[in-house]
């Protein structure tokens, strides 16, 4: 039992006594008051009767009635009360006892007197003496009765109205202790104030936060407990539940407050304070909640960070990059200043990836931006702006000051060495550099001269430095190219490209069936035909290729199928279709041409794929799986331009392929130069020795093929065969066992 419950069971049983001993006291002071009232007014009465009865007898006799004393002691005798014993006696005025009807007793008695008159004088008196023995017994009796009233009042008044207060202090009590635990368990600090502002309450998040326990603080000044500043000024703020009060109005989050607490630790804070009224809308103190906002500062600041960083170098990304250039940008006809942009993209980066894998290629790009970013000066921006490329902006950088740094920056690049296990690799860089000025224009512009300096850079030979110039042919050039980007895919999603095939045919006649060469063309915004020259480059600059090289397989297979299901007149032998380093790099590739012969029935046999010598000596390896994986089902390849790569006969023999496309730069002037006749000839005996047949391209004379007929070539391409022309033109069939076969879908263990 708390001290509080014993306080409240004591004043109740004081109470509920001092109101049952005024009932146990009432009722017998009560009683006999009103029946000695009573008995003394019957006295009273009786006497005055007696008295005038007497008083007759007076009058009869006025001379000798003092001494009839038998006689009026036998008149007292007979007026006595029957039931009631009585004392009565008559005295004279001289206050001589003339007569008495009994004997004087010891209890206690009342006496009630009245005058003896004779003709109107008095001459003496009566008195009645009557005892209060049967009033005292009967006060005893009451007195006892209120006794148990009393005690019955004792125990109505202390049980009933204490279970009632008992249970509105413990509905208090229950309400108190759920406030109290809800204020114990809430995640933000409560402090509550008196309407002076000072202390009544801090819940444990509340002690914890100040410093402070609750304790000790109460009765304390809130503003000496909760003590603010402005995190970013240091400036002291007014305390909110001071404010709450003197303005009787919520006060809402102060903005960046820091808390400093007993042990001067300044900790992030949101907080608010509120007015609290009583009933009668009486301010009564304020409540203050506040709480620690430290993990979410730091965790915002951190999202912030991620949002305008890189993750892997910790460099600023292209976003926060291109904000702060268009920022200068903004400021720069105001300011009338001038600055530096480089784009900076890495060469041979991709040696390192394909090598030792991209967490290799993740650690050089680290370690790297250390190395960059210790050559910028403090004001300069450095940013990743994807892959291995960078950006660099030089503020406030004139010419000479720019090409120092930048100069810096290539050197470090070239002097740097990574080393993965135990391999190691160096790296270039290419860089564009752009001058920021008032009439540079605007963002996207500059930053695209920027990349098309970077490009004329890698251009030029790689690992160098190119400065951007007003109406720069190269840069213009480079323009002209990511221009065809947007081009060539809008035209993919319209269907504006189209098919050709060219002949190459066999200059011994009759050997073999037809075989074609599938070309590309692409339709313009007009509907005129562009050359593949104006728009392949940029395609394979810009890695558009391998989406159209899936468009031409696709779109191929689909002619030869509905070919071979229709009426036919020539046979076809081979069917030759380009295929760019980019795409057969990709191992995805394999499926894609096996799912589209299975789909439109096209044997593996007829469909022939050329590749350049220049990409299959670049990735040598994945060359050789690609040819072997689909010549295992079926599928022939031709290597194309071969001459052009410095080892070409030494990567010959461990390619296995089927044709030999001689590099029509020789055979174009084989007649009039004695060095490129001797290419063709020894590339044709090479390719015979080695069990391969011969294609010579770029055939425009009767002369050139006459040439080649005496050498021994097998095929002949060029214009003095056939010109290019719409593969919706041709026709062709199927060799006879074809049709006599059933068609076999084309499957691959692996890819």
């Amino acid at each position: 039992m708390s001290q509080s419950d014993s306080r409240l069971i004591l004043n109740a049983t004081w109470l509920a006594g001092i109101l049952a001993g005024l009932i146990a006291l009432t009722i017998p002071l009560l009683y006999f008051s009103l029946s000695y009232q009573h008995q003394t007014a019957s006295i009273q009465a009786e006497a005055e009767f007696s008295a005038s009865d007497i008083s007759r007898t007076i009058n009869a006799n006025p001379e000798l009635w003092q001494f009839e004393e038998h006689r009026l002691q036998g008149l007292l005798t007979k007026q006595n009360a029957k039931d009631s014993p009585e004392w009565r006696r008559i005295i004279n005025n001289k206050g001589v006892l003339i007569a008495q009807s009994s004997h004087q007793f010891d209890t206690p008695y009342v006496t009630r007197t009245a005058s003896l008159l004779d003709s109107g004088t008095m001459v003496g008196h009566i008195e009645i003496i009557r005892p209060l023995s049967p009033l005292l017994f009967k006060t005893t009796i009451a007195g006892l009765l209120g006794l148990l009233l009393g005690a019955v009042a004792f125990m109505i008044f202390r049980t009933y109205p204490l279970r009632a207060l008992k249970r509105t202090i413990d509905t208090l009590a229950n309400e108190k202790e759920r406030a109290e635990v809800t204020l114990f368990s809430i995640g933000d600090a409560v402090i509550t104030t008196n309407a002076h502002g000072h202390i009544e309450y801090l819940n444990p998040v509340a002690e914890r936060l100040t410093g402070w326990t609750n304790a000790t603080a109460h009765g304390r000044p809130s503003a000496e407990i909760f003590n603010i500043i402005n995190e970013h000024t240091g400036a002291l703020l007014d305390n909110p539940a001071e404010i709450a009060i003197k303005e009787n109005r919520v006060v809402s989050a102060t903005g960046h407050a820091g808390l400093i607490n007993r042990n001067g630790k300044i900790i992030p804070i949101e907080d608010s304070a509120a007015p609290i009224s009583d009933r009668h809308g009486k301010i009564i103190g304020a409540v203050l909640v506040f709480h620690d906002v430290s993990h979410a500062r730091a965790m915002a600041i951190k999202l912030s960070h991620q949002a305008s960083h890189d993750a892997l170098t910790g460099l600023l990304n292209r976003h926060a990059f291109e904000t702060r250039l268009q920022q200068v940008l903004d400021n720069i006809k105001q300011e009338n200043s001038y600055h530096t942009l480089c784009y900076m993209d890495l060469d041979q980066f991709k040696i390192v990836n394909d090598t030792c894998g991209h967490s290799a290629g993740d650690e050089l790009l680290r370690q790297l931006a250390i190395e960059l970013r210790a050559q910028v000066r403090g004001s300069d921006i450095l940013a990743r702006l994807g892959g291995d490329e960078f950006g660099l902006l030089l503020e406030g950088c004139g010419k000479d000051m720019s090409e120092l740094i930048v100069g810096k920056l290539l050197q470090t690049v070239r002097d740097f060495r990574f080393r993965w296990q135990e391999q190691s690799f160096s790296v270039g860089v290419s860089i564009g550099v752009v001058s920021v000025h008032a009439e540079c224009g605007g963002l996207v512009e500059i930053m695209r001269a920027a990349d098309s300096a970077c490009y004329a850079a890698k251009d030029r030979g790689r690992n160098r430095i190119y400065v951007y110039q007003p109406n720069d042919h190269e840069v213009a050039l480079r323009r002209g190219e990511m221009q065809w980007v947007s081009r060539i895919t809008k035209a993919i999603d319209e269907n504006r490209l189209r098919l050709y095939y060219q002949t190459i045919q066999p200059i011994i006649p009759g050997t073999q069936g037809a075989h074609y060469e599938i070309l590309l063309r692409m339709l313009d915004e007009d509907g005129n035909i562009v050359s593949p020259a104006a728009f392949i480059p940029a395609a394979e600059r810009y890695g558009l290729m391998p989406a159209i090289d899936r468009w031409v397989i696709e779109n191929t297979f689909i002619k030869l199928g509905k070919l071979y299901r229709g009426e036919t007149k020539q046979l076809l032998h081979t069917c030759s279709i380009n295929l760019s380093g980019t795409s057969w790099a990709n191992e995805d590739l394999v499926g894609f041409i096996c799912e589209m012969a299975g789909r439109y029935r096209v044997p593996a046999r007829l469909i022939c794929f050329e590749i350049t010598e220049t990409a299959a000596i670049t990735h040598l390896n994945k060359a050789i799986a690609f040819i072997r994986e689909l010549k295992s089902v079926g599928f022939r390849f031709s290597l194309d331009d071969f001459g052009s790569g410095v080892s070409s006969f030494g990567y010959l023999k461990q390619l296995p392929v089927d044709y030999l496309k001689i590099d029509g730069g020789f055979v174009r002037n084989m007649i009039d130069d004695k060095i490129d006749h001797a290419m063709v000839e020894t590339i044709n005996n090479i390719g015979h020795i080695m069990g391969i047949k011969t294609i010579a391209e770029f055939v425009e004379s009767e002369t050139i093929l006459e040439r080649l007929t005496m050498m021994g070539v097998d095929n002949a391409q060029g214009y003095a065969i056939a010109k290019p022309r719409p593969l919706d033109d041709i026709i062709i069939t199927a060799p006879a066992d074809i049709h006599s076969q059933e068609f076999t879908p084309i499957t691959v263990a692996s890819h």
